[in-house]
């Protein structure tokens, strides 16, 4: 296996990550890591490390990055809205597609609770995608809007009127770009549109990105299609290594059975 830092480019502004490849010459079926809101190409207790160096592991390459305004990627944080994460992930996909390691036909994505949602919505619009995964993923940006208002200032004063408009989110300053344009992204409405095989992963005790979401999902694509694992107690990122081990081996057995390696 190999691991190689990469680097491509979308709106004029550099966005970083890393590839995963497997042993062997022959081009793999490959898997695109989508982060979270706030999050980055690794993830809390390293979960997207961990994954994918189990993908590869498996035969499959996967690759991680870093939104625009995320992680070590160019931009700011306050300018990141949700369709700007989507064009980012189809930047990442065309990058991916291109790598002499990588099947380009057989492609899927893996999104994590805000980046499953783009993970939808980039499936809903591109019939190329082989595979869809969903791990703790919100299903309504919409609804996320109702609940963003700007910081009033706290007991202590810290916290007072933000610039232009922003939210503070633990010393993230979050522009209202992100709330304004939230309605234009439907996730449910896109993976309607979407006619590969799907799996949803959620906790049962998600309490930032509830279950009824992951319930939305299966009604949206139909058992037919999605197949819902809920993993029992566990939270939004699945932070016990009983709960990770859960999300990792689930994927990867709906993985062979879907787009296994060495065909």
């Amino acid at each position: 296996m190999a691991e190689t830092p990469l680097t491509f480019r979308n709106h004029g502004q550099q966005l970083v990550g890393m590839i995963h490849t497997p042993e062997g010459d022959k081009p793999a079926p490959a898997v695109l890591m989508l982060h979270g809101f706030t999050g980055t190409r690794i993830e809390p207790h390293f979960l997207f490390v961990k994954m994918a160096r189990r993908l590869a592991a498996a035969g499959y390459a996967a690759m991680r990055f870093d939104f625009r305004g995320s992680g070590e990627s160019q931009g700011n944080f306050w300018e990141m809205t949700v369709p700007g994460e989507i064009d980012d992930a189809r930047a990442a996909l065309a990058w991916l597609r291109r790598h002499p390691a990588v099947d380009p036909d057989r492609v899927a994505l893996l999104g994590l609770s805000m980046g499953g949602g783009v993970a939808a919505a980039v499936a809903g619009g591109d019939p190329n995608i082989a595979g869809l995964i969903l791990w703790s993923a919100v299903s309504d940006f919409a609804g996320l809007a109702k609940h963003m208002r700007p910081h009033a200032e706290d007991a202590s004063g810290v916290l007072g009127p933000q610039p232009d408009g922003c939210f503070d989110l633990g010393g993230l300053l979050l522009g209202p770009a992100f709330r304004d344009t939230l309605i234009q992204v439907q996730p449910l409405d896109s993976v309607r549109r979407y006619a590969g095989p799907a799996l949803i992963v959620h906790g049962t005790n998600d309490e930032a990105v509830p279950p009824d979401h992951a319930e939305r999902y299966l009604q949206a694509m139909g058992e037919e299609r999605a197949l819902l694992h809920w993993i029992q107690g566990a939270d939004h990122v699945y932070s016990a290594h009983v709960w990770e081990e859960e999300a990792f081996e689930v994927t990867l057995d709906w993985l062979q059975d879907h787009l296994p390696p060495g065909r």
